[in-house]
């Protein structure tokens, strides 16, 4: 489970959990579709975040494939974060919205 690092033993709760977590990323989702400020900025804390719980991951990792898989895994989450915060087109996007 990808968010385990941050449930701090909640995910004994199961099936709640999951939903909470899940209707967390659909309302961000939704946020972005509906081109929302507070959107992007939560979908770039979760960008963060995601490569904060990678970074114990990529210095334990033996070389090979899953050093190769943690690494695209954070490139492509700063990419992302990279993005929506600095893209011309997104901030636009963005800015006409509000």
């Amino acid at each position: 489970m990808a968010g385990k690092y941050f449930m701090y033993g909640l995910e004994l709760a199961g099936p709640y959990m999951i939903l909470l977590f899940g209707t967390g990323y659909a309302l961000i989702g939704w946020g972005l579709f509906r081109l929302h400020n507070w959107a992007r900025w939560a979908a770039m804390l979760m960008m963060a975040l995601g490569v904060a719980s990678l970074v114990p991951k990529i210095s334990m990792a033996d070389l090979g494939i899953p050093l190769f898989w943690y690494g695209f895994q954070i490139a492509l989450r700063v990419a992302v974060g990279w993005y929506l915060a600095q893209a011309p087109s997104v901030l636009d996007a963005f800015a006409a919205k509000s």
